[in-house]
């Protein structure tokens, strides 16, 4: 064979393998299988209405002061974490908002990444918002758009903390 066929053919054949991965991606295959994805978030609009929610350690203890958030889809959502804990603990929280079936991944990703980045990854595609590692007597707001409705889990993502410090933003 000569090398233009081969180049040809091998042209061809990456052209196929592209526009299948495209199709694919389009259809909405290639995620994980099994797992239920979230809709894509909606784009930004300014004119949106403000939600104001505040979440609050319970002292020093691993336990979020509430365990479920209610916002409009569409809305700003202003979230306040506050670290009740007492300084003498040293003990720093941080409130990660993560897709539905998502929350294993995403925990796991923020161990790996430690404490420089708050225990989040940087650019996580799982991660909707999350405030940085607050310590003890401080408090930071984040603002972001609301994702669509639906129900989603918010952890802290400090070393083993993602067991009881967890709870439910649900979009309606």
């Amino acid at each position: 064979m000569s090398p233009t066929i081969i180049s040809r053919r091998a042209a061809l054949k990456a052209l196929g393998i592209t526009s299948g991965a495209v199709a694919l991606a389009a259809c909405g295959g290639g995620g994980d299988s099994g797992s239920s994805a979230a809709p894509a978030a909606p784009t930004s609009n300014p004119n949106a209405p403000e939600v104001k929610l505040s979440i609050s350690t319970k002292g020093s203890t691993a336990y979020f002061d509430n365990e479920k958030l209610e916002a409009t889809a569409g809305s700003k959502i202003a979230l306040t974490l506050k670290n009740a804990a007492d300084a003498s603990s040293k003990q720093a929280f941080n409130w990660v908002l993560v897709k539905p079936g998502k929350m294993l991944a995403v925990v796991s990703a923020g161990q790996s990444e430690g404490a420089d980045t708050d225990y989040v990854k940087a650019g996580d595609e799982n991660v909707i918002a999350h405030t940085k590692l607050v310590q003890p007597g401080q408090s930071e707001t984040i603002t972001f758009d609301a994702p669509p409705a639906g129900e989603y889990p918010f952890i802290c993502t400090f070393p083993g903390l993602y067991n009881t410090m967890k709870g439910t933003l649900t979009v309606r």
